[in-house]
Parts: C-alpha cells; sequence; structure tokens
C-alpha cells in the first residue's frame, strides 16, 4: 500500500469480513501503524480492522559444503560458524537465503496506543514487553542454529534491540 485510496480500499474491505494480506514498505512491524497514519487511515479504522503487522527481512545462508566453526568467535555468540568458500557458493560463503520474522499482535493495549496516535517506538516498547521479538532476535536464534553469521543479521536489521 502505497496511497490513502488503496489503503482505504483495503480498510473497508477488512472491516466487511474479508482477510486482507498487504504490503508496506517500512523498517519494523510497528513502524506499519505509523505508515498508515500517514498515509491518511483514521486510528480508530487501523484499530478496528488490523490484526497484525509482520515484518521480515531475508539473510543468506552459510554454505553448507564449506561450512566451518570460526575459531575467532563472536562476543555475543558462543558458537559462529562461517563459508570458508567453496565452488558451489563461488567463494561468497553463502548459500541460500532464509527468513527472519517480527510478529507485532494488535491486542486491547496496542489499539488503546494506536487510537492515541502514539510513537511506533513507543508501540514497539509495548510490544516487545508483552513478548513479541525482534527481527534481531529472531535472527540471532539463526546465528545461534548455525544457518547465518552475526554480520549478515546485522547487515538486514541494523540491530535494531
Amino acid at each position: 500500500m502505497r496511497d490513502h485510496e488503496t489503503a482505504q480500499i483495503s480498510v473497508q474491505s477488512s472491516l466487511t469480513g474479508h482477510l486482507v494480506l498487504s504490503t508496506l514498505h517500512t523498517n519494523d512491524a510497528a513502524s506499519g501503524i505509523t505508515r498508515l497514519l500517514e498515509i491518511g487511515i483514521d486510528p480508530f479504522l487501523i484499530a478496528s480492522s488490523v490484526n497484525c503487522f509482520i515484518a521480515q527481512r531475508l539473510v543468506r545462508m552459510i554454505c553448507p559444503k564449506c561450512k566451518e566453526k570460526d575459531s575467532r568467535g563472536h562476543p555475543d555468540f558462543e558458537d559462529v560458524y562461517r563459508g570458508k568458500g567453496c565452488e558451489d557458493c563461488r567463494m561468497t560463503g553463502y548459500q541460500g537465503r532464509t527468513g527472519i520474522f517480527e510478529y507485532l499482535q494488535i491486542d486491547d493495549r496496542i489499539r488503546a496506543m494506536i487510537m492515541e496516535r502514539r510513537s511506533a517506538v513507543e508501540i514497539r516498547r509495548a510490544a516487545v514487553e508483552t513478548g513479541m521479538r525482534l527481527l534481531y532476535e529472531h535472527g540471532a536464534d539463526k546465528v545461534r542454529e548455525g544457518l547465518t553469521t552475526p554480520e549478515e543479521v546485522l547487515r538486514v536489521t541494523q540491530d535494531d534491540r
């Protein structure tokens, strides 16, 4: 959604019982609320028509053929793996991609904050207090699982903690 008319049609469809899936270009899930407000959707319409916002990023996965434990380590992680580079990954150390996600459920507390036109930062903070995991945190799980590198997660999240 990039304009008021498209957003308005989506909100009206949602209010009549249709499931609407759409994209917004924002840096995180909470900024989706701010973006809809910026394009002219009334707070009460957002609060009553939206169930959740999901932010997503793709991170490159370590090549399984040349994956090795990094002896240098990393201050934030016990074990870090890297791809040393091989023919399969064209010497990049990466092969394939996987998603990392941030899921913001619109509950009663968040609805009230939307109605008050609270900032994305405040909404995000409230969502984290009730259990929302940030993109960086999900990416850190992927590092701990040996699927990607800390640098790759930082590249796509700008360390959003």
